[in-house]
């Protein structure tokens, strides 16, 4: 049954309107928070600076593994020294606090990646497993395979 403005008005806002509009207003702010937290966790996971950071620095590590001669682990295991076939020059990608870097025989520092807190290299024949840790605790692990030629 419909009622014309003037008897609604005549008829008063009961208790019941009032508590179905605050359970409407709840439910749907409800929701909306619920978007809202959704949205924020796939923004962490997918778009955090680490991800698209490390995976840029890996696109370009990838380059110095191909053509090697010689491949080594130095230091405490954060370094490893490049010699390739085609030059005599050497390159040495390692730590040096907070940055990864590379140099070309021992001189310079051009640096990869910037804003981490630890850096492993392992060597097991001809698969390097680097493990890099970010000063917020997340850790990123990735194997290469490097391209050896004697």
């Amino acid at each position: 049954m419909f009622y014309s403005r003037r008897q609604y008005l005549e008829k008063g806002y009961t208790l019941l309107d009032a508590l179905y509009h605050l359970i409407v207003f709840l439910l749907f702010s409800h929701l909306i928070l619920l978007i809202l937290v959704w949205i924020q966790k796939q923004n962490e996971t997918y778009l955090t600076n680490e991800n698209v950071t490390w995976e840029i620095f890996v696109n370009d590590f990838q380059q110095y593994l191909e053509n090697v001669k010689e491949i080594e682990v130095v230091g405490y295991n954060d370094k490893i020294d490049i010699s390739y076939v085609d030059t005599e020059e050497t390159i040495q990608i390692g730590q040096l606090k907070e940055v990864i870097r590379k140099q070309v025989s021992y001189v310079g520092n051009v640096p990869m990646l910037i804003g981490i807190q630890n850096l492993r290299f392992e060597l097991v024949e001809n698969k390097l497993k680097m493990n890099v840790k970010f000063p917020n605790g997340i850790v990123k692990e990735r194997v290469f395979i490097v391209q050896l030629h004697k």
